[in-house]
């Protein structure tokens, strides 16, 4: 007897590569799991083959989930196309790549589906596009699209203390902290007709948080479309890359801001020390590593003082001896506000329950139930999340 599927052959392929590669297996090694040749599997993945109701089966024991999740009609992943920013060999890295873009796609797609769940409409991103300009230095104009966002934004030229708040509010993006591979820093997903999503490592610190998605804030304004994940690594071999480095450190750490608040330091002390370093790292909310970096890039201070700071092993024990004297940073929760609101709707209109959300949003269940008690009774009413 044969299956009425309820969703496209070419639908149910990617699901089955999506579900493939969050198994953590090649086509090689499903093929020969499931006793098929590996063009039968490439085949299917391509939405070129019919499946039959034993196979589906096969494949969702194999890869461990369930048969109505490949099944069902209502739900598309974002099968964009892949583009990976990395210097390393990436043959050796094709395991993270398939992961983590994997891991996005799945967030993103059962965001999409909530948000048509609760009647919100897809958050739009109200910037002009950047444009590049190869004959203007690459640096000055990622300061300069810096600068005009913040004017933009209106938040002048002090500290941004919850950046995940303006991403969500004012770029339309859905944000996501999840453990990703050490490697990761984070990732991207853009198009014009499902708006933009960000994936965080919620293993990095949460300055180094901050600093990577302000990368990824930039690739939506370049409206450059698909999938983008970044790899812990400074040295960018693409001119876009190279820009929004250059564009997160300015957006986070305005040129005039900085040398501000060193003069106003040195002014005060006779001297700029390492620990007004640390001070101006807290009041950025940035890490050691990148205020050096920044100091040393608008000439504040000698070439090499982020090289000498790591030699040194001056990290997070220091930084927190002078936090003491300035306050705590700002925690950040893996419901962040607007996915807060999405779920807890959602879960009180009774369309999904605790489980299902932490299913659709690769959270435990703890976690989950914790989130949705702060929202128990508020989400009833929410129509649009956009207006």
């Amino acid at each position: 007897m044969g299956i009425e599927l309820q969703v496209r052959p070419e639908v149910l392929g990617v699901r089955l590569k999506s579900a493939r590669a969050l198994a953590k297996l090649t086509q090689d090694a499903a093929a020969q799991k499931l006793g098929f040749a590996r063009t039968t599997v490439v085949a299917i993945e391509a939405g070129k083959r019919p499946i039959s109701p034993e196979e589906i089966r096969a494949f969702s024991e194999l890869y461990r989930i369930s048969e109505s999740e490949l099944l069902a009609g209502s739900l598309q992943p974002l099968d964009m196309e892949v583009k990976f920013r990395t210097v390393g060999g990436l043959d050796e890295l094709n395991e993270s790549q398939m992961i983590v873009g994997t891991l996005l796609n799945r967030l993103a797609a059962s965001t999409v589906e909530i948000e048509q769940m609760v009647g919100s409409r897809v958050p739009k991103m109200d910037f002009p596009t950047i444009t590049l300009n190869r004959s203007e230095s690459l640096e000055q104009q990622a300061e300069d699209a810096a600068l005009s966002v913040r004017q933009r934004l209106g938040i002048g030229l002090g500290p941004i203390s919850d950046l995940t708040a303006i991403m969500e509010s004012d770029f339309g993006l859905r944000v996501f902290e999840r453990p990703l591979p050490a490697e990761v820093g984070g990732a991207v997903i853009f198009d014009e007709i499902h708006g933009g999503f960000v994936l965080l490592n919620s293993n990095h610190s949460q300055p180094r948080r901050r600093l990577t998605a302000g990368h990824e804030i930039c690739h939506p304004l370049l409206r450059k479309a698909g999938l983008a994940i970044l790899f812990e690594d400074d040295r960018f071999d693409e001119r876009e890359d190279k820009f929004c480095d250059v564009f997160a450190r300015a957006l986070l750490m305005p040129a005039v801001a900085v040398r501000r608040k060193a003069i106003e330091l040195k002014t005060l002390a006779g001297d700029f020390t390492v620990r007004h370093l640390l001070m101006m790292s807290i009041y950025f909310y940035v890490s050691i590593e990148a205020m050096a970096r920044r100091l040393e890039n608008l000439d504040i201070v000698p070439k090499g003082l982020s090289s000498s700071l790591k030699d040194r092993r001056l990290g997070i024990p220091h930084l927190e001896e002078v936090r003491k004297e300035m306050g705590s940073e700002p925690k950040i929760s893996q419901f962040t506000p607007r996915l807060l609101l999405l779920a807890g709707a959602a879960y009180d209109r009774e369309l999904l329950s605790e489980q299902q959300i932490a299913k659709k949003l690769e959270l435990d269940l703890v976690t989950v139930r914790k989130m949705l008690a702060e929202v128990s009774g508020l989400g009833g009413n929410v129509v649009d999340l956009t207006r």
